[in-house]
């Protein structure tokens, strides 16, 4: 078994100068994926004073040198209980709430050799408020510096005051969880025709961990999905197909003793729950819940009762059962079950659409007593989430798939860790109806997710109380992958009522198709393996490293975790009003504008419980602008038309600029369930809302974010509801969204919102609209969906163009294709080969300046921009060129271009693939896709990037890092020094 952090560092370095070798099989596999920082890199959490007030302003600064060329500069940020606005170099980078996610950014681009300044103007909130940050520069020569905050930083009057280092467990693991281009969604198909499981000694650990194999599943014993510890320590594992088997670990823990069949009829038994001297069991194909007792004291489950039937089909089905620290069983169900409506209290608002006769496809949580006899469903609007447990603030976690389908598109949900909280509705539903999927995107009225982890397949979920790992582990969850053959420690750090929350890999393996887990009485983690017929395993994984106290917690910590657990008990509080009929309605009034939105959620849960002839006046007259966001909102969802106009007119008065992320987002979504209404499109209340949502779209900043969650902002959400509403005047600021787009994400994004515009375009709008589309179908790689949304966003856009319009743009509204010839270079003379100062010394010689215009064909004319965007046209595989003025001086743009090799940026840097044949290819990855490919694409051409080369996964035996840029030498070798001067102009003149 590998077991290599202590080496990371080491590969770090290497791999970035392109002299290692990764092997994408075999024993190394994945070892990029358990890489840490650099402990001495850890941030200390900082503030202006040691006490902190509410409503307290501070500003922390840093300058710091860049002292060459950077290939990747990558910022981390955590801002607990403070609004935050972020500047790097006097450039807004981010406005951020009390609770916003903590970030990362790539600001590569945003760099000067020299002296730069990252600033953080902090108003603190109700909790502790303090922030903490890191900013890692990995230079060309592949060394490294990081910039931590620390008691070094300033502040208005003083230097910054020091709260304690950051834990180590949760700084810069995030990326670590996510999966490698390089990685194959197939690698459960190894464990198809085996024979055993899988050695151990090819699995990579963190350090300390140790792993066994403790049995393979013999012929007759099936393949395996679920599995419980019984009150002797006795292991019971569910068969995929039916029944049950029990096996007996010898008292070392290494082997089995024992095996018997103690079920030989439950079909699918996904979960396994000991508890009230029973078995509880979901058995999915059985499309039940049942019990069995031993009723006759022979150690044999003679009784089997079904306690409920649960409908549906089985695919998503009957998922995991946990005991709650309520003593209620809680079953975890995917949205292939029916949701129950007998016979069952429902904590979820009355107001979803599920509960008032509309057919909804979601996964939900519901819960039971020892005897099945009452039922309640907590939360819903999940899709599949298989696993529950508890930590050991007794608050409970799943983690739920992503829709692989929608794979690259704007609406692609990732695989995310979710806290489930009474009444919470998590957004997702299955069918598709109207303009954007119904799950898409995650608005106010949705629970957030605790962390969005990415691509994978997700099984079970274990907290780590129980285990004998290290304090860090014994506080985090685990999260099985199954597809990628990975356990996931999930660290979870309180933060008001919810939890900031850093993934890393903790195990990987190839095949691990891991089914369940648990934790044996002294502590060890037993994993199981299996599913979809293929061979399972079990084994054992111990920590067998040096004994580690606990860090001894720091002043943030301490203050977070009391603040913390009051929040909780307030939420918890809340969600006792989550039913009919409550007299305590001011209680949940009150906290409708807490800027915990998992307080804020759990109140107006409460609220829409009550008869709204309760609240509705209150709704309409509430003086506090957050608590009358909330409430209007809730009023809307409420769905009576006599109140539309009564709530645009409490809406259009609310003053904007002063509510939070999560109060803006509510406006938002309570002006589009009401505009959205055609009984309302002719008012004049509804004519005064749109203009004013036009003047609030004309006034937001497009570069920086407000985070809500899963990729959702306030400009992009006013976005979309402007472009849904066909606002005269969207058109202009949808354009600029596209240009400035950077991710295949936010382009689609911007080209389906302008696809359905009538009016307002100008030709060159639409010229950049189909080139922008063009290059998506050349390139992008995504689900399965991705292909037939393209093609319905141009099929939407031609539908609108006049006939001048169609003869006008010729041939660029036709669809765009892999294969489709792409403009060759024009066979030009060869001036000179330019050296940079020659090239330097004849630019200063000419009489006169070069020409913005000349240069702009030439940019085109030698083909720049088959790789380079500027003001939103031209290709991706290289860096956008807008606003390169504000960056580099123009010698060092020269440079780049007659020598690009010397500095390449990290995620523009091609890599070169030995395959098992011998073959060597070398390109860039194409990355965003559909994960479940057992191909890796490459844009092998970059002059041609829809050139694609496509490489078996499977046949991969080696990948490094390249360490020649894709972009060709000589390209201003045909360029007299004029030429030169007037391309010049024109990338130095896009501010």
């Amino acid at each position: 078994m590998i077991n290599q952090l202590s080496l990371t560092f080491a590969f770090v370095t290497l791999t970035l100068c392109g002299g290692l070798f990764l092997p994408a099989t075999g024993e190394n596999a994945g070892a990029d994926e358990i890489t840490r920082v650099a402990p001495n890199a850890r941030p200390a959490w900082i503030w202006g004073t040691k006490d902190r007030i509410a409503g307290q302003r501070v500003t922390l600064s840093k300058p710091f040198q860049v002292r060459s060329a950077v290939a990747r500069a990558t910022m981390h940020l955590a801002a607990d209980f403070t609004r935050c606005s972020v500047a790097l170099n006097r450039r807004p980078l981010a406005r951020l709430d009390e609770y916003a996610p903590w970030m990362q950014w790539d600001v590569t681009d945003r760099l000067v050799t020299g002296t730069n300044q990252l600033s953080l103007d902090c108003t603190g909130g109700d909790g502790p408020a303090a922030v903490a940050t890191s900013l890692e520069i990995v230079y060309a020569d592949g060394s490294i510096e990081t910039v931590a905050s620390g008691e070094d930083w300033k502040t208005h009057h003083g230097a910054a005051v020091s709260l304690g280092s950051v834990a180590g467990e949760f700084w810069n693991v995030s990326d670590l969880a996510k999966i490698s281009p390089f990685e194959d969604y197939e690698q459960w198909r190894r464990a198809s025709g085996a024979d055993a499981g899988t050695d151990p000694a090819t699995f990579v650990t963190q350090p300390g961990f140790e792993v066994d194999l403790i049995r393979s599943a013999k012929a007759d014993e099936g393949s395996w999905v679920s599995m419980a510890l019984d009150p002797q320590g006795r292991i019971t594992i569910a068969r995929e197909d039916k029944g049950l088997l029990r096996m007996t670990l010898s008292r070392d823990g290494k082997r089995i003793t024992a095996v018997e069949t103690i079920n030989d009829e439950l079909l699918e038994c996904r979960g396994l729950l000991y508890a009230y001297d029973a078995l509880y069991a979901n058995a999915n194909n059985s499309k039940g819940l049942y019990r069995l007792r031993d009723t006759d004291a022979d150690d044999q489950f003679d009784q089997v009762e079904l306690l409920r039937e649960f409908p549906g089909s089985v695919g998503h089905g009957r998922n995991d059962l946990a005991l709650g620290p309520d003593g209620w069983i809680y079953s975890i169900h995917g949205d292939s079950v029916e949701l129950a409506t007998e016979n069952i209290d429902d904590r979820t608002s009355p107001l979803r659409a599920a509960r008032n006769g509309q057919r909804s496809e979601e996964g939900h949580l519901i819960r039971t007593d020892r005897d099945g006899s009452h039922w309640e469903r907590l939360a819903s609007g999940l899709r599949n989430p298989f696993g529950i447990d508890f930590n050991d603030d007794g608050e409970a976690f799943t983690y739920d798939a992503d829709n692989e389908y929608d794979m690259g598109a704007p609406w692609y949900r990732p695989t995310r860790m979710v806290q489930l909280v009474s009444g919470g509705d998590y957004g997702w539903r299955r069918k598709t109806n109207g303009q954007w999927p119904p799950y898409f995107p995650d608005h106010s009225d949705n629970a957030l997710p605790t962390v969005d982890v990415g691509k994978g397949s997700p099984t079970a979920v274990k907290s780590g109380a129980r285990s004998s790992f290290p304090a860090h582990y014994r506080r985090a969850v685990f999260a099985l992958d199954w597809a990628y053959g990975r356990i996931l420690a999930c660290h979870l750090s309180p933060r008001g009522a919810g939890y900031a929350c850093r993934v890393e890999t903790f195990l990987a393996g190839r095949p691990l198709n891991v089914t369940d887990l648990d934790f044996s009485p002294d502590g060890d983690m037993l994993v199981i393996t299996g599913g979809r017929k293929t061979q399972s395993a079990l084994y054992r994984i111990r920590y067998v490293g040096p004994s580690q106290d606990a860090d001894v917690p720091t002043e943030q910590q301490k203050q977070r975790q009391a603040y913390s657990s009051r929040s909780r008990s307030l939420r918890r509080q809340l969600a006792e009003l989550h039913q009919p009929n409550r007299d305590d309605l001011a209680t949940a009034w009150e906290q409708l504008g807490n800027p915990d939105p998992l307080i804020r959620n759990a109140a107006r849960i409460a609220i829409e419980h009550q008869e709204r002839a309760r609240w509705r006046h209150a709704a309409l007259s509430e003086p506090e602008p957050e608590i009358q966001a909330t409430s209007l909102l809730a009023l809307a969802r409420a769905g009576d038309r006599n109140d539309h106009d009564s709530v645009l007119e409490g809406l259009d008065a609310l003053k904007i600029d002063g509510l939070t992320s999560y109060g803006k987002l509510s406006i938002l979504h309570a002006y589009r369930l009401i505009l959205g209404d055609p009984a309302t499109t002719d008012s004049v209340a509804n004519t005064t809302s749109k203009q004013r949502l036009l003047r609030w779209l004309e006034s937001q900043p497009v570069g920086t974010v407000a985070p809500l969650g899963s990729g959702s902002s306030v400009h992009e959400a006013l976005c979309r509801l402007a472009a849904d509403l066909h606002l005269a005047g969207v058109v202009p600021p949808l354009m600029e969204l596209l240009r400035v787009g950077q991710s295949q994400r936010d382009r689609m994004n911007a080209l389906f919102m302008l696809c359905h515009q009538p009016s307002g375009w100008s030709m060159e709008d639409r010229v950049l609209f189909f080139e922008a589309l063009g290059e998506l179908e050349r390139t992008a790689f995504s689900g399965a969906g991705m292909p037939g949304r393209l093609k319905q966003i141009r099929e939407h856009a031609v539908e609108r163009l006049t006939e001048d319009e169609r003869d006008a743009l010729g041939a660029l509204i036709e669809p765009a294709t892999l294969d489709q010839d792409t403009p060759k270079q024009v066979s030009r003379p060869h001036v000179r080969k330019w050296a940079l100062d020659e090239l330097v010394a004849a630019l200063d010689q000419l009489s006169t300046p070069g020409d913005e215009k000349r240069g702009e064909a030439l940019f085109h004319e030698v083909l720049c921009a088959s790789c380079h965007r500027v003001a939103g046209r031209g290709g991706v595989l290289g860096p956008d060129l807008s606003s390169l003025a504000a960056r580099f001086a123009s010698r060092d743009i020269l440079a780049s271009i007659i020598s690009p090799s010397d500095v390449i940026a990290e995620k523009y840097r091609s890599v070169q693939i030995v395959t098992t044949d011998g073959k060597i290819v070398s390109g860039q990855v194409i990355t965003g896709g559909d994960y479940r490919s057992s191909n890796l694409q490459l844009a092998t051409d970059p002059l041609d990037p829809g050139k694609v080369v496509e490489i078996p996964k499977q046949d991969i035996q080696l990948h490094r890092p390249s360490k020649v840029s894709p972009m060709p030498e000589g390209l201003l070798d045909t360029l007299t020094a004029s030429e030169i001067a007037d391309l010049l102009a024109f990338l130095t003149g896009q501010r």
